[in-house]
């Protein structure tokens, strides 16, 4: 019994080192850093998408960072830098993300903020460009634009105020092209006797008119899904009228095969191919301007 004991000792002594080291092997593995040029992320930091291969990567820090679509570049830049570095860490060690797949656990209805698509900046009320190329921050969620560095402190000190201008502008900016007179979640008419019991809200930069506060309520649950109702209604309702038979960026529409097409502030934009969307993106407020001026020029 006594020799049976002891072979069963000096077995487990001999193998504890062993499984240690696989251990802190296997734990290593786990942690090993990428490749030089491989990015450090599954998802992108900003469309909440994989990244697709062939969009162009940055340099951060020695850390490489993949995008679903080139625009999403600037706008990952526009983040404060301590925000950026929270992002490679998390991605890095799979804080708040899918270890298994490391991907971030982002749900289903997670809305990307759309541009800021006022054409001045909400501090100063200068036109945006004025000053050089406008400074892009993402603010509570929502990407806002600014003349100058000088007034992003200043709407960040009281960004309450701030965003209840913006929310009263882009609701005037909008309306004319929202596209139902049914709340978009329940269905209700949102005009009673002729007068708009609507409520409006401006969501992620997009306006959502809705019945009541119960509705507000549902639709916060899965924004996406809505959001996703809307800009189908507004494609359907703008698709067959649209004044413009050329993209605004490149040539004529069709020419480069079925026109792409996105739902930006509302309005309908159909591109003559894919890669013209980042320059709309990149200057919203100016053309969209000259849609606005091609469907006044349209009405009868």
């Amino acid at each position: 019994m006594k020799t049976v004991l002891f072979a069963s000792i000096v077995t487990c002594a001999c193998c504890a080192p062993v499984s240690l080291a696989q251990a802190q092997h296997d734990n290593h593995a786990h942690h090993a850093e990428p490749d030089k040029g491989t990015p450090v992320n599954a998802m992108c930091p900003i469309g909440q998408e994989p990244i697709v291969e062939g969009v162009p990567t940055i340099e951060y820090k020695g850390d490489t960072v993949g995008f679903c679509c080139p625009g999403c570049s600037d706008e990952f830049m526009a983040w404060d830098e301590s925000k950026r570095d929270a992002f490679i860490i998390s991605a890095k060690d799979g804080g708040g993300m899918d270890i298994e797949h490391h991907q971030p656990a982002v749900t289903a209805s997670a809305v990307k903020s759309q541009p800021y698509t006022l054409g001045t900046c909400p501090v100063s009320g200068e036109e945006l460009g004025s000053m050089g190329d406008p400074i892009i921050k993402v603010i509570d969620g929502r990407e806002v634009r600014f003349c100058c560095n000088m007034c992003v402190p200043k709407f960040e000190k009281d960004s309450a105020r701030y965003f209840k201008q913006i929310d009263e502008q882009m609701i005037a900016d909008q309306m004319p092209y929202y596209p139902q007179t049914t709340c978009v979640v329940s269905g209700e008419p949102l005009v009673d006797d002729g007068e708009d019991i609507a409520i409006n809200m401006i969501y992620a930069n997009r306006l959502v008119r809705l019945c009541c506060n119960m509705c507000k309520t549902e639709f916060k649950k899965d924004p996406g899904a809505y959001i996703a109702k809307l800009d189908k209604a507004a494609a359907d309702a703008q698709r067959v009228d649209y004044p413009l038979d050329k993209c605004m960026i490149g040539g004529k529409l069709g020419s480069m095969g079925e026109p792409s097409e996105i739902v930006l502030a509302g309005r309908l934009v159909r591109f003559c191919c894919p890669m013209c969307e980042p320059k709309v993106i990149a200057d919203p407020a100016k053309y969209l301007g000259q849609l606005d001026e091609a469907w006044k020029n349209a009405a009868p």
